[in-house]
């Protein structure tokens, strides 16, 4: 038996075989090394040893070749030969061995590929194509897009408006609109600025759209305006700082639940027509539309800021802002704003009443 030569020993500077063909000087080698290995494979080999020499780069490739070819086998540290056909047959049964696995991993892949296409691509095609995001600023078609989708809308019109408020006759035909959508069974809501109760004609439109069927509610401020119709769309402004200028139409319920579930906090924020009105009766001391403002000003907002996010005239904030001043016996706004940091008890006072 002869002493296997580890594979780090073996030679692999030089090219032995490519692609599973061997050069004929390669082959030659193996076949030298196999008869020496079958002659005296049964001694102790130490005269092979010159042909297994690690330093000779054929010899290297020689043995290679041979365990390539499955023609020697080590058992307990030593090599021994293989009958040319015992090799044959082991090479066959790998051959069939790995012709069934590749059998088995062909019907694996084909469902696979079949369950991708026909199942799983075209749901993740069909809630892509459900989504859509549109940019208009001709003002005819963004009033056309505007009744289309309510007209389209069978549960619920929602709309939100931070202000400023339109004018009044726009506010009038919008209410004959509501009246025509809920006559169908549609819900509609809408959530409006309190300042609106500061105002006697807006005052009195609200309470036209309670009487009409419109349900109300009114908050501080809103984020933007936003109208939205069932679960399926919603037109937002571009820019909530000029929310007349273009607006974005949004399709799709993928997108719809952020914008869906921004309206219903700001829904659960606010008051009703008759608590509204209420609670700005009360309020003779300060209203809830100079604590927004005061709010909003502390937060680091310009006077103009503030008066478009409240739909309000610039005179209007910096009227609120002097109050404040003069309470908190203020020279500038900046003082005011470190003031109400500073004391807190008199801020929770002046803008949380």
């Amino acid at each position: 038996m002869l002493p296997v030569p580890s594979e780090d020993a073996c030679p692999k500077g030089s090219a032995g075989t490519s692609g599973g063909v061997s050069t004929q000087r390669d082959e030659d080698a193996a076949l030298a090394l196999y008869e020496m290995l079958r002659t005296k494979g049964g001694g102790h080999g130490g005269d092979l040893y010159p042909a297994l020499d690690p330093d000779d780069a054929q010899g290297g490739r020689g043995w290679r070749r041979l365990r390539e070819l499955g023609l020697v086998q080590v058992r307990d540290g030593v090599a021994e030969a293989v009958d040319p056909d015992a090799a044959l047959a082991r090479a066959m049964d790998d051959y069939q061995a790995n012709a069934a696995e590749q059998l088995r991993s062909g019907v694996r892949l084909q469902r696979v590929t079949e369950a991708l296409l026909s199942v799983y691509r075209p749901s993740v095609q069909r809630e892509t194509s459900e989504v859509a995001v549109e940019f208009i600023t001709d003002p005819r078609r963004k009033q056309r897009t505007r009744l289309d989708l309510s007209d389209a809308a069978r549960g619920t019109c929602g709309s939100m408006h931070p202000g400023p408020m339109p004018p009044i006759e726009v506010l009038e035909a919008s209410l004959d609109h509501d009246r025509t959508i809920m006559a169908r069974g549609v819900r509609s809501r809408a959530i409006y600025p309190m300042s609106c109760l500061h105002s006697p004609k807006y005052a009195r439109y609200l309470h036209d759209l309670a009487d009409a069927g419109v349900e109300l509610r009114l908050v501080d401020h809103a984020p933007f305006d936003m109208l939205t119709f069932d679960e399926d769309a919603a037109v937002l402004a571009a820019d909530p700082d000029r929310p007349s200028d273009a607006v974005i139409v949004i399709r799709g319920a993928a997108l719809m639940r952020s914008f869906l579930a921004v309206y219903e906090d700001c829904w659960l924020r606010g008051l009703t027509l008759a608590r509204a009105s209420v609670t700005s009766a009360e309020d003779s001391e300060i209203t809830s539309q100079e604590r927004v403002i005061i709010r909003l000003m502390a937060s680091g907002l310009s006077d103009d800021q503030i008066a478009r996010k409240l739909g309000v005239h610039r005179r209007t904030v910096q009227r609120a802002i002097a109050k404040l001043m003069e309470r908190l016996n203020a020279s500038s706004r900046f003082e005011a704003g470190l003031k109400l940091a500073n004391d807190a008890e008199f801020a929770k006072t002046f803008v949380v009443q």
